[in-house]
């Protein structure tokens, strides 16, 4: 027996692996073929089946002339001969010689010349037990039938890698979600069915509506098959600004943008963030640990693998602009596809009442939580409790109740002679909160205002301006590094690890342990 290539782990496994121009023609046909999308997992079983089909017609042409190899058989010289033990290399018969064995006895010598150069004598017209003289000798050659649904099992998540990227770089090949097609097979959508389809959200409030909701009142070719139809508009309408796609993976929903709303639209002033360079080198553990626990949405942390109950401390920017952060432990409960928007329903844990947000992947936050963080009370700080549901789109939104509000002491910010002023004042809180975090605020538009020109200062000199303020009354007289994010992203949207880095940097900024700080003014740079 003779294991054919398409059977062998290293075929299928890179670097040996590769999709070429064939394969490339051989899916095109396929879609030719079977008139309408496909999906990702399809065109790989199509590949593999695609190979063992031209291993096949390959062996068949090699064999065409030739005769298998066969001890048994007699030969003359001329004769084109195929050896399948020797991967189906194929010779011609140069000589033949009386040959004489004391085991067998009497049998001829054929001596074969390969393309190689190489020649090899073989024995003929010996009539003996033999594994390569039984029935015609295609036994030997019909090696094990590679089984297709192995293949798939084994090697399919390798294959649909390298050919998802081999079909991204084909302009003609369109994917939408895990569907694949081509342009040349694509039902005509024109101007007039995007117009139409304009209006028919814009009747329905904007949306969602789904592909065939839309293309029941849209006058398009009624010979093309309806998932052509439904792809073709898939693709015309996420290559018009007009629209945009808002449903969870898996599914396809569509929403007028000049509709949505306008922290959907545009970035929320408290949330804009431009991008500061800095050497996480310089932290040491503690920082780290403390940058993964506060888990800015703008920190280079890797998201997490699973869904699972999310808990974490909502900041300044955020409870203002009624938002919460896509950071590295809530991106997995709201994950995107083609799409970096999405409208999801959120769930009241208490009330089970539901609402819409949006997500902007974009610029990793989630709006439309204003009323709700105003009718919970949520303070700066606040725990938020997100837990995902078994449906895709809808996560349920909690915070840590108390059953009765009680006065407790919080840093409160004012703004005096233009700069931010910190002092504790009792407040009543209804829900459990970071005490290094917590911060807040009556005077909403004097803090908007000292806020635009502080996005332009140098980050030592808001972290000189607050440090005085946030000392605790201990004989350390020490700011927490979470107080310090807390309290200076009231004045500029900056991660933590810049703030951290700057606290490093900066020798006015004197560790004292516990990731607690003093400032020396003397020492400023």
């Amino acid at each position: 027996m003779t294991q054919s290539r398409t059977s062998d782990p290293e075929y299928w496994t890179e670097p040996s692996f590769n999709i070429t121009d064939s394969d490339i023609e051989d899916l095109y046909q396929f879609l030719i073929d079977t008139e309408e999308p496909q999906s990702l997992d399809t065109l790989v079983r199509a590949i593999i089946v695609s190979r063992i089909n031209a291993e096949k017609l390959e062996l068949q042409k090699r064999l065409e002339g030739r005769t298998v190899y066969q001890p048994v058989l007699s030969y003359k010289t001329g004769d084109q001969i195929i050896f399948p033990s020797m991967q189906f290399a194929h010779g011609e018969v140069k000589e033949i010689r009386d040959a004489q064995n004391p085991q067998f006895g009497n049998f001829k010598a054929i001596e074969v010349s390969f393309a190689t150069g190489r020649t090899r004598e073989f024995a003929s017209e010996l009539d003996v037990e033999h594994p390569l003289n039984s029935g015609d000798g295609l036994s030997a050659v019909a090696s094990d039938e590679p089984d297709i649904e192995k293949l798939v099992a084994f090697y399919g998540e390798n294959v649909a890698t390298v050919l998802r990227a081999r079909l991204n770089e084909n302009d003609e090949f369109v994917r939408l979600a895990d569907q694949w097609f081509i342009k040349s097979l694509f039902s005509e959508v024109n101007v007039g069915h995007l117009h139409l389809a304009e209006a028919i959200l814009d009747m329905n409030m904007g949306g969602p509506l789904t592909t065939p909701t839309i293309l029941n009142d849209l006058d398009m070719d009624s010979g093309v098959k309806p998932s052509v139809q439904e792809f073709s508009l898939n693709y015309s309408l996420q290559q018009d600004d007009r629209f945009v796609e808002v449903a969870p993976p898996g599914k396809v929903e569509w929403f007028l943008h000049r509709l949505t709303p306008e922290a959907v639209q545009t970035v929320p002033e408290r949330l804009k963030y431009e991008t500061i360079s800095f050497d996480r080198a310089l932290f040491g553990s503690q920082l780290v640990q403390i940058e993964r626990e506060i888990d800015d949405e703008w920190s280079s942390i890797e998201s997490a693998d699973m869904k699972q109950t999310v808990k974490f401390p909502i900041t300044y920017p955020h409870l203002s602009s009624g938002t919460l952060p896509l950071s590295s432990r809530v991106r997995p409960l709201f994950p995107l596809g083609v799409s970096q928007t999405q409208l999801v329903t959120m769930i009241d844990d208490m009330s089970g009442q539901e609402f819409n947000v949006w997500v902007v992947g974009k610029h990793r936050y989630i709006t439309g939580l204003k009323d709700w963080f105003e009718s919970n009370k949520i303070p700066v700080g606040g725990f938020i409790n997100l837990t995902p549901t078994d449906q895709p789109g809808r996560v349920i939104l909690g915070c840590d109740r108390r059953r009765k509000e009680r006065k407790e002491y919080v840093r409160m910010a004012s703004v005096v002679d233009n700069s931010i002023r910190f002092e504790l004042v009792k407040k009543n809180i209804g829900c459990d909160y970071d005490e290094l975090m917590i911060v807040d605020t009556e005077q909403v538009a004097a803090l908007d205002t000292i806020y635009k020109r502080s996005s332009q200062r140098p980050l030592n000199e808001l972290l000189a301006e607050v440090f005085p303020y946030l000392m605790n009354e201990g004989t350390q007289q020490a700011v927490h590094a979470k107080t310090l994010y807390s309290a200076v992203n009231m004045l500029r949207r900056v991660p933590s690890g810049v703030i951290f880095a700057e606290l490093v940097r900066q020798p006015a900024f004197i560790s004292v342990g516990d990731q607690y700080w003093q400032f020396d003014p003397n020492r400023m740079q």
